[in-house]
């Protein structure tokens, strides 16, 4: 076996690499970080190979702090690869460190050259951490920016379509967006967009729909607090205030934070 070989040969870093990888295909991985660092400064294997699978494992256990020690060093070694400051950007976005998300981006996409899906990546992130610094301007900019490299950036579709929505903004395009969304993932449906259409319809005013389309969206899933507060929302305009309640209830169990939703349940539960 390959773990027989490492013991015969330990000094031998293409094995530590392909033990390395099994470990991560079987989500151990720690174990596949131990092995990727044994694998690092061979001269024989590629660093920036090893960063970006010591990376991938960081990734998977949420650990940003060490994720970002090691995207740092691959940068310093390979200053003008853009994928290490595309992953600096999600760590530090994940730590909510928003204007040093940006830096990091706007950095590295001056790196991309005939890489047009990694191109509307970075424009994707950049657009989310506008929108997040409530720069809807720059947010919308860098979302076209986005689709103008990749048209079929379904993430993308989702985001901006329910951002113009939150806004009450271009809620054609908006449904246009979303659809197209819908289409290019049929074969495996996302909730979470689904949701997105039914809301952009009941932006629309198109009620009956849009409790159809979120109803589709809860027979995926049953978990997500802000389904629940939508669906309350669209079954309140339907004129079924009792069940509208039930929902917003049950967005507020799983979200105590919202305080919007605790007080429409409070201001419709008055006089009953």
């Amino acid at each position: 076996t390959i773990e027989e070989l490492v013991l015969a040969h330990p000094e031998e870093p293409l094995f530590r690499l392909i033990l390395a990888d099994i470990y991560a295909k079987d989500a151990k991985y720690q174990m596949a970080i131990d092995e990727y660092y044994l694998a690092l400064y061979s001269g024989f294997i590629k660093d920036d190979y090893v960063y970006n699978k010591l990376i991938q494992m960081y990734w998977q256990q949420e650990n940003t702090t060490n994720l970002l020690a090691v995207v740092l060093e691959a940068i310093a070694r390979f200053p003008f690869s853009p994928e290490f400051y595309y992953y600096q950007g999600l760590a530090l976005s994940a730590q909510e460190e928003h204007e040093l998300c940006l830096e990091a981006l706007l950095k590295g996409k001056d790196y991309i050259f005939d890489n047009d899906l990694l191109k509307s990546d970075f424009y994707s992130l950049i657009g989310d951490t506008y929108h997040k610094l409530k720069n809807h301007q720059e947010s919308d900019k860098n979302y076209k920016f986005s689709l103008k490299h990749n048209p079929n950036n379904v993430l993308v579709l989702n985001n901006y379509s329910y951002y113009l929505s939150q806004r009450e903004q271009d809620l054609t395009k908006a449904k246009e967006m979303i659809v197209r969304c819908l289409d290019l993932s049929e074969g495996s449906p996302n909730p979470s967009y689904i949701d997105t259409y039914a809301w952009v319809l009941y932006k629309l005013g198109e009620y009956a729909l849009a409790q159809d389309q979120i109803e589709k969206a809860l027979k995926i899933t049953n978990n997500s607090p802000v389904i629940f507060d939508h669906y309350g929302d669209i079954l309140y305009k339907l004129g079924m205030k009792d069940d509208a309640i039930i929902y917003w209830k049950k967005s507020h169990e799983l979200d105590s934070t919202n305080l919007q939703v605790k007080d429409k349940i409070i201001n419709n539960s008055k006089n009953e």
